[in-house]
C-alpha cells in the first residue's frame, strides 16, 4: 500500500481548504485533524465530503474530527458518508468525533439510531477535551 502525500504545490496541512461547492477546510496539527464543514450536505456534495474525510484518515491523525456546527441539512447520502468514515476510522485506530449543535443533525441522528453510533460534542473545545481525558 502506498503512502497518501500532498504534492508539493498543494498548501501546508496546517491549513487548507477543499475544492467544493460545500465549504471545506481542514486544520492539523500534532494533537488532531479537524475537518470543519459549513453548508448543506446532500448527494450533489456528499462525494465531495468523503473524499476530504478518506483523505485525512490516509494521514492515520491522532484524531479525527468532523466539525459540523456550521451544516444546516444533511441529507442520507450524507449520513451514510459519516457512518462509512466512521467504521474505516474505527478499523484504523482513529477516534472519529462529530461537532455539533445543529438541531438539523442531531434529530435525523436520533431518529436513525445514529446518536448511538456517533461521538458528538456540542463544541471543538469539548471534543478536544474528552480526547485529552
Amino acid at each position: 500500500m502506498t503512502d497518501y502525500r500532498a504534492p508539493a504545490s498543494d498548501p501546508p496541512r496546517s491549513a487548507r481548504r477543499f475544492a467544493s461547492s460545500l465549504d471545506i477546510s481542514i486544520t492539523a496539527s500534532a494533537g488532531d485533524t479537524v475537518v470543519a464543514v459549513a453548508g448543506e450536505i446532500d448527494l450533489a456534495v456528499s462525494d465531495d465530503l468523503r473524499r476530504a474525510l478518506d483523505e485525512e484518515l490516509r494521514f492515520k491523525p491522532s484524531a479525527l474530527i468532523a466539525d459540523l456546527s456550521a451544516v444546516t441539512f444533511c441529507d442520507s447520502s450524507g449520513f451514510t458518508v459519516l457512518v462509512q468514515i466512521r467504521a474505516k476510522a474505527e478499523q484504523a485506530g482513529v477516534p472519529f468525533i462529530m461537532v455539533t449543535q445543529e438541531r438539523a443533525l442531531l434529530r435525523p441522528m436520533a431518529l436513525l439510531g445514529l446518536d448511538a453510533v456517533f461521538i458528538v460534542h456540542p463544541t471543538l473545545d469539548s471534543a478536544r477535551d474528552m480526547l485529552t481525558r
